[in-house]
């Protein structure tokens, strides 16, 4: 089945869907997944998985979107989706084969034949309520992974097809049919795997390299020549091949990587501890005497290059982002062409050698509130396809909502083959914290080079900024909420969201420069969402957004009442599966034993899906009943919600917004998400 065909579109964005219906008592534990392959039927790397450890992938164009589960009130019988969306559009040519599979919950003996029903469905992503594809599996027995279809690329187009096959020995042996070498051996922790033995050393340094429509938090819960190298151009690069050695773990992270102890004196997320003593420690990259824009923006540029270039595991992290491939980074600033009689000068170029392979890239940089435009990138663009480049970088202080957005508008691509990719600041430290803290450099001078550019960042006169600012429009939609005048089509009303979503991957970079641990924030999937977010907005003066923590009970919302001046953090857990209602009670207040009494926690009630009971922990400290459903019923979930004022400026400064967010997020991670696990690990 051809997908233009059917979607009217050539590229278009898909949601595909696996749900399954089982028996009461008798949870599935369903798991969506993918697996990207090359022509050879296998994965060109081990991130070509996407699934609960890794929920993205190829750049973001693949993407874990969405987790549903309900007990239906009429049998009890439990039906569960997962959900992945992919954009055609942003595969890779070297992308043949997009597999669409499923698995058990592989801390449980669960199997697919346990079902009653096991279907996918495809539907375009701006209409997920319209399958054009369905299909249904039937007469599985011990199946604990399936693959329900495939997405294939026939000459100049794709299309869908069922596949039906499964597998006894789970998601690992389906993976490892496909190229991919399982470890068990990972940490449970969560913690990011320290790189090493996947990579080859350099060959001039012996080194080791390394959302649902709705009006509540509640909702949000339930998405030239002239420079070196240039005689290289035109080289194809292929994308590299998983080394020997490369091991990807499929087991859960069942706990979230901790905060560091002094995370609540720490006054930037993105600084090293360090020790402290009474002289000024001499700075390799000082910011003193930095006298225009102009020479911030050079000397920023011409530092974070050359730390990339000296610092391997530094700059293929932040590589790893554009697509580059992995190999020996050269990086050169205030580089020269011509073009069409006119000379064009880029910020920097990188180049990434692996053997007789170059990737190069050209970078255009931003300091301090400076912006990018759409007729300079657009000129970079044509450039790069005249001279044979891969890829054009952008960085700013601009951290956009979603990964693979650019905060410009470029007219026309001139060709497909060249990535475009912004990054922020915040991005790059984030990255360059994770590797400093927690990932580590073997060789002491270049792990303290990194430390340099960290406190470099920390300048201001660095120019590297971080989101700290909610917009213009911030305090002309706070006021319209209170007086009930907020139009869901406003231009700020949109604006407004959109910075609700920028503040969330700020939130999420800063917990995982402090953890070590990917925390993601999932961004409205298409612009339904979006819509139907500003429409929320405008009715019940409500954000949301969600974020993910590997191995935490479920996705944390953030949400902000701006009629009530109120901001909340809330997380959902389900209840043990076993034991009496008390029981479950108490189980989930031994795990708040240290937590602030003015938690709020509410109790889903079993066989529906709006009866709930809610006490502060205080009350069931002194009164467990308080909590309890009134009629009987069992507790199918319990919902933990921590609230605080939102501030009263719209800026990052003390007794502002963005300020209060952030400790509140991170105050809910220490007090509670570290703490909560989910009844089903029980």
């Amino acid at each position: 089945m051809s997908v233009d065909e059917v979607a009217g579109e050539n590229s278009p964005r898909l949601r595909v869907v696996i749900q399954t219906e089982a028996p009461a008592g008798k949870e599935i534990g369903l798991d969506a997944g993918i697996l990207i392959l090359g022509d050879d039927g296998q994965v060109r790397s081990n991130d070509d998985l996407i699934f609960y450890n890794q929920p993205t992938g190829v750049g973001g164009a693949v993407r874990l979107v969405s987790a549903d589960d309900e007990a239906k009130s009429a049998d009890e019988s439990f039906r569960q989706r997962d959900a992945v969306e992919v954009d055609l559009a942003r595969i890779p040519d070297s992308v043949a084969r997009i597999l669409v599979t499923a698995s058990t919950d592989p801390r449980t003996d669960a199997r697919f034949g346990d079902a009653a029903l096991v279907n996918m469905y495809v539907a375009h992503a701006d209409q997920p309520d319209a399958p054009f594809v369905v299909h249904a599996m039937e007469g599985l027995s011990s199946e604990r992974a399936l693959i329900f279809g495939e997405i294939y690329r026939r000459h100049d187009t794709w299309k869908i097809r069922a596949v039906g096959q499964g597998y006894d020995g789970g998601l690992e042996a389906l993976v490892s049919d496909h190229g991919i070498e399982v470890d068990d051996t990972a940490s449970p922790d969560g913690s990011l795997d320290s790189p090493g033995e996947d990579e080859e050393p350099d060959t001039e340094q012996n080194v080791a390299e390394s959302v649902p429509d709705a009006s509540s938090a509640e909702a949000a819960l339930a998405a030239d020549t002239g420079v070196p190298g240039a005689d290289d151009a035109g080289q194809e690069i292929a994308r590299p091949q998983s080394e020997p050695g490369t091991k990807v773990t499929i087991g859960r992270k069942r706990r979230p990587a901790p905060l560091p102890k002094d995370w609540a004196s720490r006054t930037l997320a993105y600084l090293p501890r360090h020790a402290e003593s009474e002289w000024k420690r001499a700075r390799l990259f000082p910011s003193a005497g930095i006298k225009s824009a102009a020479e911030q923006e050079m000397r920023t540029t011409s530092i974070l290059l050359a730390t990339m270039e000296m610092v391997p595991e530094f700059g293929r992290a932040v590589l790893s982002q554009t697509g580059a491939p992995r190999g020996r980074i050269e990086a050169f600033t205030e580089v020269r062409f011509s073009m069409s009689g006119e000379e064009v000068r880029p910020d920097g170029l990188i180049k990434v050698s692996r053997g007789s392979k170059v990737w190069r890239a050209l970078v255009e940089v931003k300091t301090g509130r400076a912006e990018l435009t759409g007729d300079q990138v657009g000129t970079y663009l044509k450039l790069a396809k005249t001279k044979s480049m891969d890829a054009v970088i952008t960085i700013s202080g601009d951290l956009m909502a979603s990964p693979d957005l650019h905060p410009f508008v470029v007219e026309a691509r001139p060709s497909k083959n060249i990535a475009l990719k912004h990054l922020s600041w915040e991005e790059i430290l984030a990255e360059a914290m994770i590797v400093h803290e927690h990932v580590g450099v073997d060789d002491r001078v270049r792990a303290r080079l990194l430390e340099e550019l960290l406190w470099y960042a920390a300048d201001s006169q660095s120019g590297m900024r971080t989101f700290d600012d909610m917009g213009k429009q911030w305090v002309k939609i706070r006021e319209a909420v209170k007086n009930k005048t907020v139009g869901a089509s406003d231009d700020s009303t949109s604006d407004v969201c959109d910075r609700f979503d920028r503040l969330a991957r700020h939130v999420a970079l800063r917990l995982s420069a402090l953890t070590g641990q990917r925390v993601t924030a999932q961004p409205p999937a298409s612009r339904v969402d979006t819509v139907s977010r500003a429409r929320q907005l405008a009715d019940s003066g409500e954000l949301f957004a969600l974020l993910r923590v590997s191995g935490a009970a479920g996705p944390v919302a953030m949400h902000a009442d701006l009629g009530r001046g109120r901001i909340g953090c809330s997380l959902k857990t389900a209840a043990p599966r076993a034991g009496r209602t008390q029981t479950k009670i108490n189980w989930l207040v031994r795990q708040l034993a240290d937590a602030p009494d003015d938690l709020r926690i509410t109790a889903h009630h079993s066989g529906s899906r709006v009866e709930s009971t809610a006490a502060l922990l205080k009350d069931i400290h002194a009164d467990a009943t308080s909590v309890m459903p009134t009629d009987g019923r069992d507790i199918r979930e319990f919902t933990i919600t921590m609230e605080s004022s939102m501030g009263s400026k719209r800026s990052g400064s003390e007794g502002g917004f963005v300020t209060a967010m952030v400790l509140l997020a991170t105050t809910f991670y220490a007090d509670v998400v570290e703490r909560v696990r989910s009844g089903r690990d029980v």
